[in-house]
Formats: structure tokens, C-alpha cells, sequence
């Protein structure tokens, strides 16, 4: 059996991407409310995967610029964006050096569980710290993330998930609540010449704990979200949609 250990492999690889293209709009129609931008602002989303969500957003005639490392979604997302007419812009580069010039962006989306894939907290926190660098005064940050009490409350060792390749995969699941990360080996669930299993780890939040980094780097909650209707955010909320502005 394959094994891919290496965080950063794993990352580059896209097996950790989650979002789904038909429920897309949807969202994108709740969350880019929360950015309160007039239509043409320029918005940032790293971590953009296919470019399902970056598309939406761009329909609604925002200035999108997505950021992957996957070669395979920056390349479908391209290639999406120009068969719908679009002028999003998307280019590879490593979430912690954004290439941009300060207070370059009006606003910026997250939306998924990559931020939390970056390493660990201090990493995420410096990714932050980058992202508000680039964010000008009163710019909003829109982030859909997974919730930890959600996720913990509908805990599941084991389960099995189709990827955008159409590649099954087996998910064994561990819990370590001194770090508040999940460990994952995935391994693959359909007959292939060399099977392949992928060992991950990410971090989860609470809104506690992602309110106190978001402060340190210049951001202020305003809003917190336990979907993409609006609804509570409760310790059943597996995702919490959360609306800050930067000071």
C-alpha cells in the first residue's frame, strides 16, 4: 500500500477538500450577505479547491481572486470560470505568504476545513495574521469552518466519503482533546492496482478559540452562524459560519 505521511503532501494532494458544487450557491447566497461589500469589491478566498464557490461569488459581480495549491483544482477551477463567462482570477501559491500588497482586498472567505489542515494553532494563527495584512480597515472576513462541539456531539470512528475524482475512501477517525485535533487515515475503498492510504490531522475550533486568534491579529467577531440559513450556532452545529470585520 501506498502511504502518504507528509502533511504537506497530503495538503497538496486535495483529499482533505470539502464542499459540495450543487449546495454551492446556496451558501454563497447566505455568507456573501455577511461580507456587506457593494457589488465589484475585491474579495480573497484561499484554499478555493474547484472554484465552485469562488464562481458563485463572482456571479453576484464581486472581484474574486481564489488561492489554491492543488494543481488539479486550480486548473478545473480555470477552466470552469472560463466556460461560464467568468473573471475570476486563480493562481498557486502557499497559504502563509500571501503575494499581495497590503490592504489589498475589501474582504475574504474561508469556507471548509483547510484552514485548520494548515499545521496547528500558531500556524493558523500566522495565516491569519497574513490574511488581515492584506485586508483593508473595516474589511469584513467571512469564514464557514467545521465546529468542534458539532462535530464531537456526531463523532463517528468510522466512515467512508466519495472525493471530487469519484474516488472512494475509508476514514478511521481518532480524538485528541489536549491538542483539539482529529486524526484521520484514509485509505482507499475501491480495487486499485496500489492502494493508497493518507494520514491527516487538523485542527478544530470552538467560537471561543477562533474569536481569541481573530482578535490577536485585528479582527472582530460580530456574528456567529450554525449553518448557511442563518440558524443558531448550538453544540449541534456541525459547521459555524462566522462574520468578523477588520479594526
Amino acid at each position: 500500500m501506498e502511504a502518504v505521511l507528509d502533511r504537506q503532501e497530503v495538503f497538496k494532494l486535495g483529499y482533505h477538500w470539502v464542499g459540495d458544487e450543487e449546495e454551492s450557491a446556496e451558501q454563497i447566497e447566505f455568507v456573501r450577505r455577511l461580507l456587506y461589500l457593494p457589488v465589484g469589491s475585491k474579495v480573497l478566498m484561499p484554499f478555493c479547491g474547484p472554484g465552485w464557490y469562488s464562481h458563485e461569488l463572482a456571479m453576484w459581480g464581486f472581484q474574486v481572486v481564489g488561492m489554491e495549491v492543488v494543481h488539479g483544482f486550480l486548473q478545473e477551477a480555470k477552466q470552469r470560470g472560463k466556460r461560464l463567462g467568468l473573471s475570476t482570477s486563480f493562481l498557486q501559491a502557499e497559504p502563509l505568504y500571501l503575494p499581495f500588497r497590503d490592504e489589498n482586498f475589501d474582504g475574504a472567505m474561508l469556507i471548509g476545513n483547510r484552514f485548520g489542515m494548515t499545521g496547528d494553532e500558531l500556524t493558523d494563527f500566522e495565516f491569519l495574521r497574513e490574511l488581515s495584512r492584506v485586508i483593508k480597515p473595516q474589511g469584513r472576513l467571512v469564514a464557514a469552518l467545521p465546529h468542534r462541539d458539532g462535530l464531537l456531539n456526531s463523532f463517528q470512528e468510522r466512515d467512508w466519503e466519495t472525493m471530487v475524482d469519484g474516488n472512494r475512501m475509508l476514514i478511521f477517525r481518532k480524538w485528541d482533546p489536549m491538542t483539539g485535533q482529529m486524526w484521520e487515515e484514509w485509505r482507499d475503498a475501491d480495487v486499485r492496482e496500489t492502494p493508497r492510504l493518507f494520514v491527516v490531522s487538523y485542527r478544530v475550533y470552538t467560537l471561543t478559540e477562533l474569536e481569541r486568534i481573530l482578535r490577536k491579529v485585528g479582527f472582530t467577531v460580530v456574528n456567529a452562524f450554525g449553518n448557511f440559513m442563518g440558524g443558531d450556532l448550538t453544540y449541534k452545529s456541525r459547521w459555524m459560519v462566522v462574520q468578523s470585520v477588520k479594526e
